[in-house]
């Protein structure tokens, strides 16, 4: 057979199910041949097992396998086809055409891999969307039975924290009860004791004479059991004064609240302090010192210097959170005050709309105070990060102790019909 020629009946290049030469044939593993795209658009929408349509037989791969007829184009003539070389002209247009079906059929074949990927990319939706209602549902049948899990949990929580402060505030009870009863007693001894010292003052002298006297003019010794039992007195009261019951300083616990931190960071602001003064005159903590100890405010020291600063931001609504590092200060307030308040040169504890937390040391001792009204909170002193957080609509101002997510105190049933303002002092370290 001449090489530059391919003969074949021309029934086997009609496609049959376009009637038509084939396009990019594909043999399918029955034997028969059909047109890629035609088959293509055939099976696009037929239940499996896929089926010859000549023959009928099923064919469950799509492995199809490209049959080439001829090399060169083809013209049938009668019952054959016969291709010989044409013209260099006609060769150049002939190679175009073939050129072009290829490039055509190449975008065929990209175009129906396209549309295979996006048939099952529907199909994908199409079955989440079925079931995507359900799923919803059950997912929020999921979230409540899961909330009251928390809850519960928080609610025991909340239970065993109250057992234990009531347990707690109860020993300390009975101890201040305890120490109030030896105090009293203690008291009454050392009145008791003061009388016999007094006596003992006045006729000791008398007594030690008269003894001293009746030894010499007996000629005998001075009898020295008298100092002996003048002694072993003062020391037995000597004692007493020695084991003095000291005053309590009382403090409860401080219980880390679950998620009060998560919960807090939500209203999370930044605070930008302005109008730092300094002052050596802290009449606050001037105040404060005067309830807490009962001497002569005279004998303190010198005033210290305080710094005083005012945030930038005034909140009429709404929720706010913010912390300051209180540092190694041992003396500081923080809070929210009117701002009328802050631009008062005697700024006094007993002033209305301020809601503050004070820190003050006095003799080695660190105390908590709160105001509105005035009242000292027995709740260990937080060292680092102060949290304070505002509930303008609630009506509520609460203090938060960073370094352990628990609560330091708060002020409830509050009414704000006034811009509050940001108010921090820092005493010296």
């Amino acid at each position: 057979m001449d090489s530059a020629s391919v003969q074949c009946s021309p029934n086997r290049l009609i496609c049959s199910i376009c009637e038509d030469y084939f396009t990019d044939p594909v043999t399918i593993t029955c034997g028969h041949s059909f047109c890629t795209p035609c088959l293509c658009l055939l099976w696009e929408d037929t239940q499996t097992p896929t089926r010859c349509p000549v023959s009928r037989a099923a064919s469950q791969q799509m492995d199809f396998k490209s049959t080439i007829f001829a090399k060169k184009p083809v013209l049938p003539t009668g019952e054959s086809a016969s291709y010989q070389l044409p013209s260099s002209v006609k060769q150049i247009l002939l190679i175009c055409i073939v050129l072009l079906q290829e490039t055509i059929l190449m975008q065929m074949k990209s175009t129906w891999k396209n549309k295979q990927k996006n048939q099952r990319n529907l199909n994908k939706e199409t079955k989440i969307l079925r079931v995507w209602e359900g799923f919803v549902n059950l997912r929020m049948m999921m979230i409540r039975a899961e909330y009251p899990k928390v809850y519960q949990y928080l609610h025991e929580e909340l239970q065993q924290h109250l057992e234990s402060l009531t347990n707690e505030g109860r020993d300390i009870f009975e101890q201040l009860r305890k120490n109030i009863n030896t105090m009293i007693h203690t008291g009454k001894l050392l009145k008791r004791i003061y009388a016999e010292l007094k006596e003992l003052c006045c006729k000791a002298d008398v007594d030690l004479l008269q003894d001293s006297e009746e030894a010499s003019s007996m000629h005998r010794e001075w009898d020295p059991r008298v100092c002996r039992e003048v002694g072993v007195f003062l020391c037995r009261h000597l004692l007493v004064q020695l084991y003095m019951p000291q005053p309590m300083d009382p403090q409860l616990s401080s219980w880390t609240i679950t998620g009060m931190s998560e919960r807090l960071n939500n209203f999370r602001v930044y605070i930008t302090l302005e109008h730092k003064t300094s002052m050596y005159d802290a009449p606050l903590f001037e105040e404060l010192k005067h309830l807490q100890c009962s001497r002569d405010m005279s004998d303190n020291p010198a005033s210290l210097e305080f710094t005083s600063s005012w945030g930038a931001q005034i909140f009429t609504s709404g929720k706010h959170y913010w912390e300051m590092d209180m540092g190694s200060s041992c003396n500081w307030i923080i809070g929210l005050c009117k701002e009328s308040w802050a631009d008062r040169s005697n700024m006094l504890l007993n002033s209305e709309d301020i809601f503050l937390l004070l820190c003050v040391k006095v003799d080695d001792h660190f105390t908590l105070f709160s105001t509105s009204p005035l009242r000292r909170q027995y709740i260990q002193r937080p060292r680092g990060w102060v949290g304070v957080f505002l509930d303008y609509e609630f009506g509520m101002v609460s203090f938060v102790n960073v370094a352990s997510s628990s609560l330091i105190c708060n002020f409830l049933s509050c009414s704000f019909s006034f811009p509050l303002r940001p108010f921090i002092c820092y005493g010296p370290k």
